[in-house]
This record gives C-alpha cells, structure tokens and sequence, in this order.
C-alpha cells in the first residue's frame, strides 16, 4: 500500500479521473491543460520521498521502441521533411506532448494503490457512458425517437468520440474479468460483469461500424486466454454473437460495405475528391452506395498511390494525407486518410510506420509477459489496450489530437500500476 496521506490519495484519484473524463470534451483545451498542470505542481511539491513510477523489466524492448521511434521522427523532421517547421511543431503537439503526458499520469499513478488508480480511469470511462445513455433516454422522452435529425445520439462530439472511449473501457474491463482471480480483481464479480455487459450496449447505442469491428475482435480473442476458465469463455462466446447480430440487424450499411468499398477502392471516378451527385458511381447489384465505404476505400487507395511515390513521406503531421492530395491533384482541404497507419506512413514515411508497429507489438508482447509470469492484471490491460487502440487506427484517422492523448495517459497509469519486479506473484 501506497504510504501516502488519506487526503492526498483521494486527491490523485479525483484528478486522473477527471482528466481522463475531460480530455474528450470539445472546448476544454484550456481546462485540460490547467489540471495537467496542477497535476504536474503537485507531483513536484510531494516529489520527496514519494514513490517513483518503475518501468517494468518486461517493458524494456518497448521503451527502447519508443526511444527509435521517437529519434526517427525528429531526425525526420529536421532532415527528410519538405517543411521542417511544420513537421517539428506537428511533432510536438501530437508526439512530444502525449509523451509527457503519459509520463505525468504514471507519475500521478505511481502515488496510488493500483487498483484505485485503475478503478478511476474505468469510473471516468464509465460515467462517459452512463452520460450517453441518458441522453438518448432525455432524447427518446422529450422526441419520441433517439436523435430526431436536429440532436445527435451522443451528448457532445461525434458518435466515434464515444466509439472511442467506449473501446478504451471495453480493452479494460475485458482484460480485467479475464485475469480476475482471488486477491487480484480490480472490482467485485458482479459489478466487473455489469459493467463489461454495459460496454457492449454502448457499443450497439453508438453504432459505429469499426468500433463495433474491433470489440467483436478482441472478444473472439478472449477465448485464446482463458486458459481453463470455460464458464467465462461461454459467457464470451454469448457476447460475440449477440454483438455482432444485433450490430448486423440494426445496421443495414453492413450489406453493402464490399460492394461499395471495391468500387472505392477501382473505380475511376473522382466522386470521392469532390462529391458531385452526377459523378457517383453506380453498383452493379442496383444497391444504394454506402458512401463511408466508398469513400475510405477510395482514400486508401490513393494513400497508397502516395506511399509508393514517396516512401520517406512528407513530414509528420495528420494533415500529411492532405498534402499529399494537393500534391497530386492541387485539391485543398482534406486532411486524413481515415487511417492513422496510412497516415502515419505518408508523414514519417514507410521507416516510421515501421517502427511505430514494432513498438506496439512489443508493448502486447510485454504487458502480456507480465501478466503470464506475475499475474499481473495491469499487464493485460495494456496489451488489449493498445491492440485495440492500434486495430481502431488502422480503420480510423484516430493517431492524433486527443484520441492519442488519451491513449498516451492511459498507458501511462497502466505501466505506473503494474507489479515491481520484486514484488511477488
């Protein structure tokens, strides 16, 4: 147990709570960074004889990872990018300061007992959550329907802002119901079931089609870690097909995803540059197109075209996309892909992605070690975490702003409260 004061106890819980419950919130920049600084006053005024986040032993190769990455994008700022400028202050803002965010929550992190520090990041995400289902209770009350064309389904943001934070409490609560043991549990059974049941309506409220992709995958992975644990496996089982059922039932896009995305993905057309009705492409079934298909497909495509003419890319930044479409077609005012790891390659080039993937992969690999060899439940979280995280970005433009962010601060709470290497399995 942490030695810290009662008093300054709750106080670390209040705050990474309500950071992490802040951060997606349009408007709250100025809010955001004001507790990110109180939080950086208070570690600096307890930082005598107080604890110390410890990097796990397991999280090396990882670390290193990062170290590469993050010496690959500023030599590549300095020395590759077309507008150094751009690319450096792009860097900080979406690279350098998620770093010191991340390292300012394992420091706020370290000061609690882990499980108080998890269970507030999971009751902010949660209180998310519970927050949208009002909402579309108060909608369905005062309209008689949920969204009725001049209110959105969520209470702030877009539908994939909640998509988002959902996939964040689903990689958690999963991973935590998967290593729950006696004397390891980060909740009581009942309340962890309740509350990973409670993600999976979410995820169907929010109806977003790659959230719901990347739950139903890291479901379908769940029964893999079982290890003799088949009541909980049943029970996973269960979630998946009434997932993914119910998505397929109330969402009528999926039928005609393939379609329009080969068309996306061959057709000449440029209805995917400026959306003319009279340069929509027809379907050979006759079908209505499903555009957000159509359109990312078709994105992809010529991000790749842009990769493979420029392999080194254009300079760090989420706009890089954009560039490279103005580049090719002189078309102003896209910015993403829709796909961060595109993304990703077309600014850092095919050397960044690279390494980004390699330190991902040797995060799962780390936090999954840890919790094989020390049972250790903050090791799986991170794993699930950041494949989810990694899966979403492949299908979303999500490796920037405060996803990212987000992301970085989470990560940071989860290396501060796993095991010390001399503490005992």
């Amino acid at each position: 147990m942490n030695p810290a004061l009662p008093a300054l106890s709750w106080f670390w819980q209040a705050w990474l709570a309500t950071l992490v419950f802040v951060f997606p919130i349009p408007h709250t920049i100025a809010l955001r960074n004001l507790l990110l600084l109180v939080g950086l006053a208070a570690l600096l005024a307890t930082w005598r004889g107080a604890p110390r986040p410890q990097l796990p032993p397991l999280l090396r190769p990882a670390a290193w990872g990062l170290a590469a990455t993050t010496a690959w994008l500023v030599v590549h700022s300095l020395a590759v990018a077309p507008a150094p400028t751009l690319a450096l202050d792009n860097l900080r803002g979406d690279w350098i300061v998620p770093l010191l965010v991340a390292a300012l929550a394992a420091g706020a992190a370290a000061r609690l007992e882990p499980r108080l520090a998890l269970r507030a990041v999971v009751a902010a995400l949660l209180a998310h959550m519970l927050w949208m289902f009002a909402w579309q209770l108060w909608l369905l009350a005062t309209t008689g329907a949920v969204g009725d064309g001049s209110k959105g389904i969520v209470p702030f943001g877009e539908r994939d802002y909640h998509s988002s934070l959902n996939g964040f409490l689903l990689a958690l609560l999963l991973a935590e119901r998967l290593a729950a043991r006696p004397g390891n549990a980060v909740f009581a059974t009942r309340p962890g079931w309740i509350a990973l049941g409670l993600t999976l309506v979410a995820d169907l409220a929010v109806r977003v089609r790659n959230g719901t992709l990347v739950s139903l995958i890291l479901l379908l992975l769940a029964p893999s870690l079982m290890a003799g644990r088949r009541p909980r496996f049943v029970l996973l089982l269960l979630a998946v097909a009434t997932l993914g059922g119910v998505s397929l039932t109330l969402d009528a896009r999926w039928s005609r995803l393939t379609e329009s995305a080969a068309i996306g993905w061959n057709s000449p057309s440029p209805y995917w540059l400026t959306p003319d009705p009279a340069l929509q492409p027809a379907t050979p079934s006759g079908a209505i197109l499903e555009e957000s298909a159509y359109m990312r497909a078709a994105w992809a495509r010529r991000a790749v075209t842009a990769i493979a003419g420029q392999p080194l890319g254009l300079g760090f930044g989420r706009d890089a996309f954009g560039r490279a479409i103005e580049q090719a077609y002189g078309h102003r005012g896209m910015v993403s892909s829709h796909s961060g790891w595109l993304d990703f390659a077309l600014g850092s080039g095919l050397p960044g992605l690279g390494l980004l993937l390699l330190t991902a992969g040797l995060a799962i690999r780390g936090g999954w070690r840890q919790f094989r060899q020390h049972e250790d439940v903050a090791g799986l979280m991170l794993s699930l975490v950041v494949g989810g995280y990694l899966l979403r970005c492949l299908l979303d433009g999500h490796l920037s702003g405060w996803r990212l962010g987000l992301f970085a601060f989470i990560c940071g709470v989860l290396v501060a409260a796993m095991k010390r290497p001399s503490a005992k399995p």
